[in-house]
């Protein structure tokens, strides 16, 4: 047996598999780039947002072994993010706020269903008393991206 040859292959076909992989994935990003992320800037750290009245927007390339992306939208007067979790390759969009709360010095990161509701109790209370933030960054995602959440 030529072990050159089966070493050869087994080196041919993992190139193959992650060009393959690598291609899909570009596209994949570039995608996710022109639909949402059309009259955003590129920072230094390769994002792309765009500063809108107190109003933070940010597009994220998804890395390389990752199969989702995010969007964000951070309301820097109420302390409130709204992420979206974007699939690069079908499924569901899933929500997460982000609420800060600068006396306790403390964040909530909250995943949140379609209706924008979580069975964690201590989290609901949180959810209710930012509600109207949480409404002005869904309209703002509306607007900007043409996405209903």
């Amino acid at each position: 047996m030529n072990y050159k040859r089966v070493i050869l292959g087994i080196i041919a076909v993992f190139v193959v598999v992650f060009g393959s992989y690598f291609t899909i994935h570009t596209y994949a990003n570039g995608k996710i780039k022109k639909n949402y992320a059309e009259g955003f800037e590129k920072n230094a750290l390769g994002d792309y947002c765009k500063n809108d009245t107190n109003m933070i927007l940010c597009v994220y390339e998804a890395p390389l072994f990752q199969s989702y992306t995010n969007l964000s939208v951070t309301n820097t007067k109420d302390k409130v993010d709204l992420i979206i979790w974007v699939p690069l390759y079908g499924g569901n969009i899933k929500s997460g706020i982000i609420v800060t709360d600068d006396e306790a010095e403390r964040s909530y990161e909250i995943e949140v269903d379609g209706n924008f509701e979580t069975a964690d109790k201590e989290y609901q209370e949180i959810l209710k008393q930012n509600q109207d933030a949480i409404d002005v960054l869904k309209s703002v995602v509306k607007k900007e991206w043409n996405t209903e959440l």
